[in-house]
């Protein structure tokens, strides 16, 4: 293993989630690498007992052998975009990534994504793959949304280099100096804006003077239904994600 390798941070936005909130923290705390976990989530104004419950996690496993945990709070919902940043900004770890609180991704393919730094510290940043034939669709309205936000971000991105199978995806994973940095300069303030900065960011971020690399890795993914709690909204997120894509791409510097 590359020694510089030694913590990763699993950044956590939560709202309303407190009837999956455990699952998830003990399908993270018990992921078997061989890095410490630092935990980091953020309740984004939660009214059913998230915080509650996230913080009585972290108490009770408080001194677990390699093990940490921050429990964070938005004072009011501020959406996904507030509360990645503010993870994103208080995590310490060589690696970082994004995780949902909900059960639509399994933690256990995280493994896989320290495993690919590992073998190759070349790579500089991950991103799950959801489309490879094997995930399920409930909704297909969701499905097209996806591919076509995909289509759309790389005509840009393919500009740089870069070529994305699926942008929208939760599981993205990078080098934690290379997150933290970008994420100072990240300007978007809508509830699901923060996807498509961090991409066309990342396509555009130089590390000494060379372009990041990439690589993706598919993954398992089960889609909730909307009776279960999915919250995102096919024509006003994906108008967001558009007006975003152009934005970040087009107006807005490093």
């Amino acid at each position: 293993m590359d020694k510089k390798f030694r913590k990763l941070s699993v950044i956590i936005p939560a709202y309303n989630e407190s009837k999956t909130i455990v699952e998830i923290l003990d399908a993270v705390s018990n992921l078997r690498i061989n890095l410490v976990k630092e935990i980091v989530v953020i309740d984004d104004g939660s009214k059913d007992g998230t915080l509650e419950i996230a913080q009585n996690y972290a108490q009770q496993n408080r001194g677990r052998p390699g093990v940490e945990f921050k429990i964070l709070k938005n004072s009011k919902n501020s959406g996904k975009t507030k509360s990645v940043k503010k993870g994103i900004a208080e995590s310490t770890g060589d690696l970082v990534v994004i995780q949902d609180a909900d059960l639509e991704y399994e933690p256990k393919d995280l493994v896989k994504f320290v495993e690919a730094f590992e073998k190759n510290p070349e790579i500089d940043f991950i991103y799950g793959n959801r489309f490879h034939g094997k995930s399920e669709i409930i909704y297909q309205r969701y499905y097209f949304g996806n591919r076509f936000i995909t289509i759309f971000t790389n005509l840009f991105t393919r500009f740089r280099g870069v070529r994305f199978s699926d942008v929208q995806v939760c599981y993205k994973m990078a080098k934690g100096d290379i997150f933290r940095d970008i994420n100072k300069t990240i300007t978007s303030e809508g509830f699901f804006g923060v996807d498509p900065e961090i991409t066309a960011k990342f396509c555009r971020y130089k590390k000494d003077g060379k372009k990041l690399k990439y690589h993706e890795i598919p993954i398992i993914y089960r889609p909730r239904s909307l009776e279960e709690g999915k919250k995102i909204q096919v024509f006003r997120d994906g108008f967001n994600a558009v007006y975003e894509i152009v934005r970040c791409n087009l107006f807005i510097r490093m």
